[in-house]
């Protein structure tokens, strides 16, 4: 069975959002109760979401994995109930971070993987009963207008009911995307429009500058699309070999 992302708020009466004491299957505490959705009693609240969804993927009733903790604990939580932990997103999987004003942390689901951002499905405690974010950068913060410098990803459990296989390819993403979001899907082709050719290479580019292996030609700049010549290549080889 492929997986589904989740890009719409779940059903009213939902029992993986629901707790147990309502008719559900969710462990969690109830969400803030001046904003708390009736029919769905967990939200909002990132790790009610959040455990409903990872187990709801998993089809597992009785809600065996995560529960009711901090955000910020979920990967000791997750490791004591044997689950693997990646620093790199994982589709089905559950991304972690630290922070925020309390230190409480806030958790995410992996719905699509974009190969340089992800689109995560989660709950806003005091905000949000249900919302979609395209993450990148910098501890994945990126593209969550709330989540600020105070935030550390930890990193994302690994959900064992999804196996690469059962991942949708990227074509599969963004021809789903382009069908029920067709503003996400333009906003993320014009982000990608606005990349120089050439990003991919900045990082190398800095590194050689840093340590003085290139200098780039004698206006300052590399080219890296530029065919490179013998004598340039025998002089990078040379610094590799002898550090000058």
């Amino acid at each position: 069975m492929r997986f589904t992302p989740q890009l719409v708020i779940p059903s009213a009466g939902d029992p993986y959002y629901n707790t147990k004491n309502s008719g559900g299957y969710n462990p969690c505490i109830k969400g803030n109760p001046k904003n708390r959705n009736k029919d769905l009693n967990v939200l909002p609240n990132c790790v009610g979401y959040a455990t409903g969804r990872f187990n709801e993927i998993g089809g597992w009733t009785d809600c065996r994995y995560l529960g009711n903790t901090n955000a910020a604990n979920y990967i000791d939580l997750a490791k004591k109930q044997g689950l693997r932990i990646s620093q790199r997103p994982k589709v089905g999987g559950c991304m972690v971070w630290k922070g925020g004003n309390t230190g409480e942390g806030h958790v995410a689901i992996v719905e699509m993987d974009l190969g340089n951002r992800f689109v995560t499905s989660e709950s806003e405690y005091y905000g949000k009963q249900f919302t979609i974010y395209q993450r990148f950068g910098d501890n994945w913060r990126s593209g969550c207008y709330w989540m600020g410098s105070s935030y550390t990803y930890l990193g994302c459990i690994i959900n064992p009911a999804v196996t690469e296989e059962e991942d949708m390819t990227k074509a599969e993403t963004e021809a789903l995307i382009r069908e029920m979001f067709p503003d996400l899907m333009a906003d993320y082709l014009a982000k990608l429009a606005q990349q120089p050719a050439d990003a991919w290479a900045e990082p190398a580019i800095e590194y050689c500058k840093r340590i003085g292996l290139m200098v780039g030609d004698p206006d300052g700049n590399f080219r890296p699309q530029s065919p490179v010549r013998r004598e340039e290549l025998a002089s990078i080889l040379r610094g590799l070999m002898t550090g000058q």
